[in-house]
């Protein structure tokens, strides 16, 4: 794979327009080249179907991932695609690449498309999930919200954003979900490890799960609320209450 091309490429995709006003909500440490979302998932597939990437080109997925934040994306987007075809050696980069976060969408990204399905994938338990937020409790909050995007893919939802090009491309359909039924074990585990995250960013991460929960299983999310000691916060609660009337319906 060759990740000096594909930056050239995005560089080449570009604009100082597109830089500025990507810049009003995106803040990163990488930099932001200007290419717009849509030009990222075309060169995304483009990547996948021509280059051929796979999970022994770590080092390139690595350097593209560390480069401008629209690198990076498509660097997930790959890394996604791969997970397939070792879920766990996927998991251990996906990890890697974790503590290099600072902005939310990669954050999202990268929990989604990539820790939550490996993490799945190799059978870990709800308890691994407990581990992982403890152990990135003081971690930076792209972080924290990086594993509570996990919980995404535990659920029925059909995958978004620019990212998801590659994986779209490897299976050939735009309606892509990773499971066909709810891990709700592995959500709520995520759900009280995150439950009282004091960054504005984790919660809302939080909150966007847990809507989706309540849409797949519903029933799941009132037992969960019910062990929950203390009451929810009024952000969360607010999404709850929703299950709570679809099972009394």
């Amino acid at each position: 794979m060759d990740e000096s091309l594909i930056s050239e490429t995005l560089e080449a995709l570009s604009s100082s327009d597109t830089a500025r006003k990507a810049a009003r909500n995106l803040n990163t440490l990488k930099g932001i080249r200007g290419t717009p979302q849509a030009e990222i998932a075309r060169v995304g597939a483009a990547v996948w179907r021509d280059q051929k990437p796979s999970l022994a080109a770590e080092d390139a997925l690595t350097r593209l991932f560390r480069s401008a934040w629209e690198d990076g994306m498509l660097a997930v987007g790959l890394l996604a695609a791969l997970v397939p075809d070792g879920p766990t050696e996927a998991l251990d980069i996906g990890l890697d690449w974790l503590a290099r976060l600072d902005d939310n969408l990669t954050a999202d990204a990268l929990g989604w498309l990539v820790l939550g399905p490996a993490f799945a994938a190799t059978g870990a338990e709800p308890e691994r999930l407990r581990e992982l937020a403890l152990a990135h409790k003081g971690s930076h909050p792209a972080v924290r919200r990086a594993l509570v995007s996990m919980g995404l893919a535990f659920l029925p939802l059909p995958l978004e954003g620019c990212a998801v090009a590659p994986l779209r491309a490897r299976h050939g359909d735009d309606a892509i979900a990773f499971v066909e039924a709810p891990l709700s074990p592995l959500v709520g585990a995520l759900a009280h490890a995150f439950l009282r995250d004091e960054s504005p960013n984790v919660r809302k991460a939080l909150r966007r799960v847990l809507k989706g929960w309540v849409k797949t299983d519903p029933a799941a999310v009132v037992a969960w609320e019910a062990e929950v000691r203390g009451g929810l916060p009024k952000l969360l609660s607010e999404v709850t209450h929703k299950a709570r009337n679809k099972v009394k319906a």
